[in-house]
């Protein structure tokens, strides 16, 4: 409750987060349909599906760095009324052309994942960011959960049941972001700029480079980028690999994601916290980095669906360690005027992430036996480890209390100019 009080501001973006991978989650139950009723052939459901990645990669970040000029509000409001249009398309879907073009629209939308974390860097102190980002992830998984079952049991209407509802929701989190949310962007309010004294430099000194000639920003977007991709190939592929390899049914592999899920849910809202803050973000994230290049090995082993489920629990765990706390510390390697644009082009490698992750997961599966899926998925993860240990030394430790100093109007000004 404190926690709620003391950042309140955020709760139009957790609906407006939440609004917007239901919008790509809500259409997964629907596959089979799309085979039966529009004769579609594998490979367009493919480009359908991947379709909103492909364009919210290009469309996100820009939306993300044009709130860095106009304002978190305006740009967040212009990405819920793109959703809101896509899904009307949505609804009066008759083939699949007019159905990729809602896909198409909400990509081109989908600014709303990006801008969140960016808001989150404008009004979050630096060492709490982590678990603010970590919020996200637990929006995210909640609209994933919650989508496909919308998108089943609403099945019987086609797409008007679903894109309905999904329509109502995000009218809903227009008007409730037209009303709560507040302007964070620091340039737009007459505010004082906090200094993270893990940089030992105001953050609106913290240098407007390009990310690859900030070093600490380059190593956190590699990391980042490594995992994400891991985490793409296996998200995209999972149910392949469990139904090729062990022979799971579609329910089953369902009701296995939607365990994992939940376990996840628990283990963030329960334990995340309490571990970070016990040792502090940078190891609990190293932690995770290490979990996960064991866990994709050993899936190398697997030939039994109780195995699967164990290392599904490790791999739950190691994300729920380590990408929450990544966010929040590409959050800190910038300045304020930057935060859309860094936030914006981590939005991007996730979407690259889920337009590689099927073409390199079909590949490796292609292959006699599990060993080059799990090969790659773990020597990807390696990198992020390594690197993770030269995070150790930013000095983002959220367990040191940061002494905020102000800024006048005046420096802010002058650092601008410089």
């Amino acid at each position: 409750m404190v926690e709620k009080n003391k950042y309140k501001q955020l709760n139009p973006l957790w609906i407006s987060v939440f609004v917007d991978i239901l919008g790509f989650s809500i259409i997964l139950p629907f596959l089979p349909y799309f085979l039966a009723e529009f004769g579609a052939s594998p490979i367009i459901i493919g480009f359908l599906l991947s379709s909103n990645a492909i364009f919210g990669f290009f469309f996100g970040p820009l939306l993300s760095k044009l709130s860095d000029n106009y304002g978190r509000k305006p740009m967040m409001l212009i990405s819920l009324a793109g959703t809101f249009v896509g899904f009307i398309i949505l609804i009066i879907s008759n083939n699949i052309i007019v159905l990729l073009i809602s896909r198409i629209v909400d990509g081109i939308f989908s600014g709303q994942f990006p801008i969140a974390k960016a808001i989150i860097g404008d009004v979050v102190s630096p060492e709490e960011r982590p678990k603010q980002m970590t919020n996200i992830g637990i929006t995210f998984g909640l609209a994933f959960l919650i989508g496909p079952a919308i998108g089943g049991l609403l099945s019987s209407y086609g797409f008007i049941g679903p894109g309905i509802l999904a329509t109502i929701l995000t009218g809903f989190a227009f008007i409730y972001t037209l009303i709560f949310l507040k302007e964070s962007l620091p340039s737009k309010l007459n505010k004082v700029i906090l200094k993270d004294t893990s940089l030992n430099i105001p953050i609106l000194d913290a240098k407007s480079l390009p990310f690859w000639k900030n070093n600490k920003t380059l190593v956190l977007v590699l990391q980042y980028g490594f995992i994400a991709i891991a985490g793409g190939i296996l998200q995209t592929t999972f149910s392949l690999f469990a139904g090729v390899r062990l022979g799971l049914e579609p329910f089953l592999i369902g009701i296995l994601l939607t365990l994992l899920g939940v376990f996840q849910l628990f283990f963030r809202l329960l334990i995340f916290n309490r571990l970070r803050e016990s040792i502090g973000d940078p190891k609990t994230a190293l932690l995770g980095l290490g979990a996960y290049v064991f866990s994709y090995l050993f899936i190398a082993f697997v030939s039994q669906a109780w195995e699967l489920v164990v290392i599904l629990l490790f791999v739950s765990f190691a994300g729920s360690m380590t990408q929450g706390i990544i966010t929040g510390f590409l959050s800190r390697s910038v300045d304020n005027r930057n935060q859309g644009k860094i936030m914006g082009i981590s939005s991007g490698i996730d979407n690259i992430a889920q337009i590689i992750g099927p073409i390199i997961g079909g590949i490796l599966l292609s292959f006699n036996g599990n060993l080059p899926y799990a090969l790659v998925l773990s020597l990807l993860c390696v990198v992020p480890f390594i690197l993770g240990f030269k995070v150790l030394k930013f000095g983002y430790d959220n367990r040191k209390l940061l002494n905020p100093e102000p800024i006048s109007k005046e420096v802010m000004n002058s650092e601008i100019l410089c």
